[in-house]
């Protein structure tokens, strides 16, 4: 046996090559060997981002592993390149609602930076996202945002590697074997003290033996507001979709794609989304030269649009019998737990699809625009993949398996408390290491046969209830520690989308920006681990490991960027305040309520704020010792948070007491299950003030208004005293009010309070009601939502004025509101749910009056 030993500069990785041995007379393959501190598997943004992370950490040995060359994940490889931030609303976007921060502000100024080169202008795009760019920018960035640490031995990376074979030991992870994809490369092993998978598909946990789930979940699991009661209609295979982007160039010529095989243009005709083609030309679009008048490079357009979204819960004949072919049983089972080799079976139809789109595009759509000038047919696939068919080198993938963690995220605890998307989540974790906010989004998860059924035929896209986009929005949110942590395997930590959340929380934690801190804070708790010689499960319930942590977070490694760690508005890593905050906010050390999402640097900090902050820090010594002259000094928040952040970051702070080894707060909720497992009272926000826009109660009349009607609306048998009751029936002029339609079967009465919050009438797609009235001037007031459950997606809309749109009721809190209006026909005409909806709109009471003359 020969071996050979190859030492990497300025580092202490060791390579061991052996050469083909003959054993038994039979000839075994070569096997490449590493030795690492960390292994990451994944080109990912999630993997390079733990890369660079555990390197400024000081990690001298670091392999990552890739099954292709490029990096960058979303960024590139996948060729989602308009590029996904957080957002708290629909629309057009310009900034986001949390401040860029950490590895993905690095990533995204590097990406404005070579586009303000190329086409002088940082967003060239002109879209409905912030930043644009092109794949091939994006891998360049991230191969060069990695390259210092490669260039000094700390960093190696291979590429054409899938993961084969983990090695565990006792209960611990210890190594990881892989098959290359090319011919002429000899099988790898890499031994880690620590693995990190921020794969696309999760193999290395679903290899390692460690616990994961996929599919939808059942409202029996986890509680979710919006998931399926029974498993009829949710089969396991159900995930959020994969989509083969194309990136198209305009050309001066009018030639469209070959024809791909099997192409039906029926597959297209009959998809539901918008078919404006000026729309989807504008959408996605990353290049811009008709409107930026700098810009001499042509247009650049991204398709990537639910039209051709492949959903993966039952597959066409042709997709199934191959499968069949490898491994009966094969298309029957989730796209997590078939092999590489069986899912570029999938791929492959994937991309006929979407090619199947742009061709229908060039010729169909084509034929029928009038505006050549934005024609399909000038456009040519791009050629900047180095492919043969110029299409990018994996699909997007928006769900993996989801590892079953140390906690799982629940849909009811990221919503924002009082079911809105401005306030904070109902659980701002103990151990917070990211932030994030976004609508619960799945792209159409159910395939739809269009010829009686028939799956050689063709078909589209659809959704199944509750997995769907658009409302309910996620609150301002934290990811904590313990979603990166197996519930019992050692040596492994999950990241990119192999993480520790509901299917729900999955659709949506999967943005650009939320995939790179989450691989940040990865790299960071990894570094602790290996640094501090204890396994990541050991660092949640200890607060000076898990400060660790969090200060390497925030810790500036020359030009880098801290990342931040609660979801402030108005804080920016420009603030000087900035770390102190932080840091600050995530030990709890600072009073705030549900809606306090500003901190407002520099306002003037009283002297209760200061001392409600004092209070709050859990400092092993009192506060009393600290001489109040170091914190009453004159200043700004900002300020005031810099000195105490100095004075006390270094504690000695209280430890984390555990009651139970099962429950730490013993609060009788098991810790796995427990968001908030070191607060019995599961909060860890003061209470808000009674809010009388959400109580449901309505409001005294104000001096200046008089009575003229109002209304209780809900079944027979529940009317509310002084209220008139509306039962759904139809309008009559005898009665003098009604609705177009008979609601009278659309009724709800919870029994949680009393009328006439406690019943409704509610639509889960639009209707009409209307009043007799006199012309005049009325002034309106309403009640919408439900005293049992979360209602996503409420619309009402008054003589014509959209008062509420798409607003989402947490269960027992409401939204009351107020509008002026002027009746000319006789009729005060509401309106609630909108066209098309598809999530209920519970209207409980409405009040009319007129002001006093």
């Amino acid at each position: 046996m020969r071996c050979v030993w190859t030492v990497a500069s300025r580092a202490l990785t060791v390579t061991i090559l052996l050469a083909t041995l003959a054993i038994n007379g039979r000839q075994v393959q070569a096997m490449q060997e590493v030795r690492a501190d960390l292994l990451i598997v994944g080109g990912t943004e999630s993997a390079c981002a733990a890369a660079v992370q555990a390197a400024r950490m000081g990690v001298p040995r670091i392999v990552l592993v890739n099954d292709i060359e490029w990096l960058g994940g979303q960024f590139s490889a996948e060729s989602l390149v308009a590029i996904d931030e957080n957002t708290d609303r629909p629309g057009i976007r310009h900034e986001p609602p949390i401040p860029r921060h950490g590895a993905f502000r690095e990533v995204i100024e590097r990406i404005e930076a070579v586009n303000i080169e190329k086409y002088g202008v940082a967003r060239p795009g002109n879209t409905r996202v912030i930043t644009t760019c092109r794949p091939a920018d994006a891998a360049r960035v991230f191969r060069e945002w990695l390259a210092p640490y490669v260039k000094r031995g700390q960093l190696q990376i291979f590429s054409h590697y899938e993961p084969h074979r983990v090695t565990v030991s006792g209960n611990r992870v210890t190594a990881v074997q892989f098959a290359g994809r090319r011919s002429d490369q000899t099988p790898l092993r890499v031994e880690a003290g620590l693995t990190i998978d921020a794969s696309d598909w999760g193999d290395v946990v679903r290899l390692s033996g460690a616990a994961y789930e996929f599919g939808p979940d059942l409202k029996s699991r986890y509680g979710e507001p919006l998931a399926p009661e029974q498993r009829d209609g949710y089969p396991v295979t159900d995930m959020n979709p994969i989509t083969y982007c194309m990136v198209i160039e305009e050309t001066d010529d009018y030639v469209p794609v070959a024809r791909p095989p099997g192409y039906d243009a029926r597959h297209y005709r009959s998809h539901r989304w918008p078919k404006d083609p000026l729309w989807l030309y504008e959408t996605r679009r990353l290049v811009d030269h008709y409107h930026f008048t700098q810009i001499q490079h042509p247009d650049v357009l991204l398709l990537c649009f639910p039209a051709f979204d492949y959903p993966l819960d039952v597959y066409p004949q042709a997709v199934a019998a191959a499968l069949e072919a490898t491994e009966p049983g094969a298309s029957r089972r989730n796209i997590v737990e078939l092999t590489p080799a069986q899912r570029r079976i999938i791929f492959e139809d994937a991309k006929q699809y979407s090619l199947g789109f742009l061709h229908y595009l060039q010729t169909e759509v084509h034929d029928a625009m009038s505006d050549t000038t934005h024609s399909y047919r000038r456009f040519v696939l791009t050629e900047e993949f180095g492919t043969a068919d110029r299409m990018p080198f994996k699909p997007y993938v928006r769900e993996s398996l989801r590892l079953q963690a140390m906690h799982m995220m629940r849909q009811q605890d990221t919503m924002g408390i009082a079911g809105t998307a401005q306030n904070f989540s109902a659980a701002m974790y103990h151990d917070a290491v990211a932030v994030w906010q976004f609508e619960y989004d799945f792209h159409p998860t159910k395939r739809e046969f269009l010829v009686d059924g028939d799956p050689g035929g063709p078909w589209r896209c659809g959704f199944r209830p509750g997995r769907t986009w658009g409302p309910p929005y996620s609150g301002r949110s934290v990811f904590p520690l313990r979603s990166l942590i197996p519930i019992t395997v050692d040596g492994l930590l999950g990241a990119q989308k192999n993480l520790g959340f509901s299917s729900i929380v999955s659709s949506a934690v999967r943005l650009h920006d939320t995939s790179m801190v989450i691989g940040q804070a990865c790299g960071a708790c990894a570094a602790v681990a290996l640094n501090r010689e204890i396994q990541p499960r050991d660092i949640p319930f200890n607060r000076d490991h898990l400060l660790a942590v969090q200060s390497a977070l925030m810790t500036v490694h020359g030009e880098s960027e801290p990342s931040m760690l609660w979801p402030f508005r108005d804080l920016s890593s420009e603030n000087s305040c900035f770390t102190a905050v932080n840091m600050l906010a995530v030990q709890h050390c600072l009073p705030l309520r549900a809606d306090d999402v500003d901190f407002r640097p520099h306002q003037p900090a009283t002297r209760e704020w200061m001392h409600e902050v004092v209070t709050l820090t859990n400092l092993q010594q009192d506060s009393e010792h600290i001489p109040e002259q170091t914190l009453m000094q004159v200043g700004t928040r900002g300020e005031f948070a810099e000195r105490w952040w100095q004075i006390v970051r270094n504690g000695p702070w209280k430890p984390y007491q555990r009651l139970t080894k099962e429950d730490a707060d013993g609060d009788g909720i098991p810790d796995p299950a427990d968001a908030l497992c070191l607060d019995p009272q599961n909060t860890t926000l003061l209470p808000s003030p009674p809010d009388p826009e959400t109580d449901g109660i309505p409001n005294l009349l104000s001096d200046d208004l008089t009575m003229v009607r109002q209304f209780n609306f809900g079944g027979p048998g529940n009317d509310a005293a002084e209220f008139e009751a509306d039962h759904g029936q139809v309008f009559t002029p005898k009665r003098n009010f009604g609705w177009t339609r008979d609601l009278s079967a659309h009724h709800r009465l919870r029994g949680m309070s009393e009328p006439p919050a406690d019943t409704f009438l509610f639509t889960r797609s639009h209707d009409v009601w209307e009043c007799m009235l006199p012309e005049g001037n009325y002034t309106v007031e309403f009640c919408v939502g439900d005293a049992e459950h979360v209602q996503a997606g409420q619309n009402v809309t008054v003589e014509g004025q959209a008062v509420l749109q798409d607003h989402t009721t947490m269960a027992g809190r409401f939204a009351e509101r107020r509008v002026d209006v002027h009746v000319t026909d006789g009729r005060l005409t509401v309106e609630i749910g909108r066209p098309g909806s598809t999530t209920n709109t519970c209207l409980n009471w409405l009040r009319i009056s007129t002001a006093n003359r």
